[in-house]
């Protein structure tokens, strides 16, 4: 079984123009999705160990690596910065996706204009969507 969490992050526009003028000159490898994203995490069920939060991505280009960007998460408590975690994730430019893929889980995010979305899917859990 399957559970499945939302993930909602709107892009800091400032921040990513930014990014994106800084970037200019680079390889044209580049993601193009590189900045702070910030948003909400909500969840999808009540039924479940999922906390509603206020979540911070910062994405990082790695050079010579289109298929790749580095992401470190963090939620925001007390209005503090708490990193849950950091890695290099999978890009795949043509759908516009993000992937995190361990055996116990599956992040699944979906890039549209300057929104984020997708889901978290447990092994171990039962499957809810929204």
């Amino acid at each position: 079984m399957m559970q499945l969490c939302s993930v909602c992050l709107s892009v800091a526009l400032a921040l990513v123009v930014l990014a994106c003028s800084a970037r200019a000159g680079t390889a044209a490898a580049a993601s193009g999705i590189a900045g702070t994203w910030r948003g909400q995490s909500v969840c999808v069920t009540d039924d479940s160990a999922c906390h509603n939060e206020s979540v911070v991505y910062y994405i990082k280009d790695v050079p010579d690596r289109p298929d790749l960007v580095l992401i470190q998460a963090d939620k925001i408590v007390d209005g503090k910065a708490i990193t849950m975690g950091s890695g290099p994730w999978q890009y795949d430019r043509a759908r516009q996706t993000l992937e995190l893929r361990s055996p116990q889980r599956v992040w699944l995010l979906k890039i549209t204009g300057n929104r984020i979305e997708g889901t978290l899917t447990l092994a171990d859990k039962p499957s809810f969507e929204r």
